[in-house]
């Protein structure tokens, strides 16, 4: 059975901090709303950072497809376009 996305997700959040990778930002906001409890800060950094995973993600799959959708639509070079022939008589 396939591994849902969150949870792949959230492993890959647990093996950034593992190796020491913290978002200032995020750990802020953490720390923020968990009233600077770092037990809570930590469950709370993992949600977040989770959360902004999975936008980065969904901005750069969008960003592919938009490129995709523009290389598609490009006029193939070697396509001759039949405008400049002449009629047969």
């Amino acid at each position: 059975m396939a591994t849902p996305p969150s949870e792949l997700i959230h492993a890959l959040v647990l093996r950034e901090m593992q190796d020491g990778i913290i978002r200032d930002g995020l750990w802020a906001k953490a720390m923020a709303e968990s009233g600077s409890d770092k037990a809570k800060a930590k469950s709370a950094y993992i949600r977040l950072r989770a959360a902004s995973m999975q936008d980065e993600t969904r901005n750069l799959l969008v960003k592919q497809i938009q490129q995709g959708m523009k290389e598609a639509l490009k006029p193939n070079k070697d396509f001759l376009s039949a405008r400049g022939l002449k009629k047969p008589n």
